[in-house]
C-alpha cells in the first residue's frame, strides 16, 4: 500500500486527493482550517465560477505561462466538465464563458466534493497545520504544528498562495517548497482593487459602469479589460479593474508607475460619442452635466468635469470649443495614476510562486525531489478573473492525483 499526503484542502488539494484515492493507495488530506474549500466558497460571489469556456494561454500569467498548455492537454476543460457532471454537478454558462454549477451555489460544490472524499476513503484531518517536510531515503516525514510526525511515500503540496488571508491563506506553502530546494518567484497581489490617490474620484464610491480600463507604461499597453468598473472610497474595483491589477501592481513594485486610462463609452468611437453628446445639447439652457443624464449615471459627469476643470453646472450654451473637446476626451481617456498595491488580504489570487520550470507538467512532480508534487496557486501561474484560476487548480490537482 502506498501512503500519500496531500497538504491543503483547497480546490487543487481536494482534486488531488480524489484522484489519488483507490488504486491501493492510502490518502491523508491535511487542512489547517476547520473546514475544507473555504476559498471555493468565496468564488463567483458565492456561486463558484468553476471554469471558463474560453480557456486559453492568453488568460494566464507568470514567468512561463505556456506551462499550462501541457497541463490542459492532459486534463483540461472537457475533462473537468466531465468529472463534475459525473459527481452530480452539471454546469451552466454565463457572460464571457464563465461556467457555474447549475445550482449557483458554491456551498453545493464543497458539499459534494466533501461527500466524494469520504466515499473514496480519504483520511481527512482538519485543524492540522504542516510546519515541516523532511525528505530522506525516498520517504517523507511530515510534521504538524502539534509535533505529530507521519511518514509518507509521496507528498502533494497544495497549500495555496498567500492571497486572501482572511480565509486562512499564508506563506507556509512557499516556505515548505523553498526548504525542499525549490525556487520561489516573490509573490505579489493580483486580481484585487486598485488604489487611486485622486481624492475627487472617491466621491463616486458605489457607482458602477461598464468601461474599458487600460494600463499603459511609456505608451505601451501592458493590460486591458472591458467590463464592469466599480468606483470605491479608495479607487476602482470590479472585473475591469481586477483584470488589469496584476500588470499595474507588477509595474508599481518595479518603480515603473503606469498610467490607467478609463473609457466610459468603449463601444463608441470618439467621433460617434461627439455626435451623440451634441445631439443632447439641443437645449442650451441645461446644465452640462444634467444634459447627459440620459446616457450615463449623473454622478459620473459631475466628477469627471471637475477633474477636467469644467464647471458641471455651467449651461451648455456657455461651453467653449475647448471645453466641448475636453468633455469628449475625459469620457474616452480619463487618465489616472495608481497608488501602492493594496494588501494581500484583498487579493483573489497571488502572482508569483514556485518556478514551473522545476515541475513536470505531465504529472506535477518536482524535477528536484522525486515523489514530491506541487499544484494550484503555489505555482508561478495566475489567471484572469472568470474561472481561469479554478480551472488550473482542478487540472493540476487531478494530474498530481492520477500520477500516484
Amino acid at each position: 500500500m502506498k501512503n500519500i499526503a496531500v497538504i491543503g484542502a483547497g480546490a487543487s488539494g481536494i482534486m488531488a486527493a480524489l484522484f489519488a484515492a483507490g488504486k491501493n493507495n492510502k490518502v491523508v488530506l491535511f487542512e489547517k482550517q476547520k473546514k475544507i474549500g473555504r476559498k471555493i466558497l468565496s468564488t463567483g460571489n458565492g456561486r463558484c465560477n468553476i471554469s471558463n469556456k474560453y480557456i486559453d494561454v492568453s488568460h494566464y500569467h507568470g514567468h512561463n505561462p505556456k506551462f499550462i498548455l501541457n497541463v490542459f492537454s492532459r486534463f483540461g476543460l472537457q475533462e473537468v466538465v466531465k468529472y463534475f457532471e459525473s459527481i452530480g454537478l452539471p454546469f451552466i454558462e454565463e457572460d464571457e464563458g464563465r461556467l457555474f454549477p447549475a445550482s449557483m451555489q458554491a456551498s453545493a460544490v464543497v458539499d459534494i466534493l466533501n461527500y466524494e472524499l469520504h466515499k473514496k476513503g480519504v483520511d481527512l484531518r482538519l485543524n492540522r497545520k504542516i510546519e515541516q517536510i523532511n525528505y530522506s531515503k525516498k520517504r517523507f516525514m511530515v510534521m504538524t504544528a502539534g509535533k505529530e510526525e507521519h511518514i509518507f511515500d509521496s507528498v502533494i503540496l497544495a497549500a495555496g498562495s498567500c492571497a486572501y488571508a482572511g480565509l486562512g491563506a499564508s506563506n507556509i506553502g512557499y516556505e515548505l517548497a523553498g526548504a525542499l530546494g525549490h525556487k520561489i518567484h516573490g509573490p505579489f497581489p493580483a486580481l484585487l482593487p486598485i488604489g487611486i490617490p485622486l481624492q475627487i474620484l472617491h466621491t463616486l464610491e458605489g457607482v458602477k459602469w461598464n468601461c474599458m480600463a487600460r494600463a499603459e507604461y511609456k505608451g505601451r499597453v501592458i493590460a486591458e479589460s472591458t467590463g464592469e468598473l466599480l468606483f470605491t472610497k479608495y479607487g476602482i474595483s470590479g472585473p475591469a479593474a481586477l483584470n488589469i491589477s496584476r500588470a499595474v501592481n507588477q509595474h508599481v513594485l518595479e518603480k515603473k508607475i503606469p498610467e490607467i486610462i478609463i473609457d466610459f463609452f468603449p463601444e463608441l468611437t470618439e467621433q460617434m460619442l461627439t455626435e451623440k453628446i451634441k445631439n443632447l445639447w439641443r437645449d442650451p439652457d441645461k446644465a452640462v452635466s444634467f444634459s447627459l443624464a440620459g446616457i450615463i449615471k449623473k454622478r459620473i459627469p459631475e466628477v469627471l468635469f471637475q477633474i477636467a476643470g469644467i464647471d458641471p453646472y455651467k449651461k451648455v450654451k456657455k461651453l467653449s470649443d475647448n471645453e466641448e473637446k475636453a468633455i469628449i476626451k475625459i469620457f474616452k481617456y480619463l487618465k489616472l495614476t495608481p497608488g501602492n498595491p493594496r494588501a494581500f488580504k484583498e487579493a483573489v489570487v497571488a502572482a508569483g510562486g514556485i518556478d514551473v520550470d522545476e515541475i513536470n507538467p505531465a504529472t506535477m512532480e518536482s524535477r528536484i525531489i522525486e515523489k514530491l508534487y506541487i499544484t494550484g496557486e503555489l505555482l508561478d501561474i495566475d489567471g484572469d478573473s472568470g474561472g481561469y484560476n479554478l480551472q488550473f487548480a482542478w487540472s493540476t490537482g487531478a494530474l498530481a492525483g492520477m500520477s500516484q
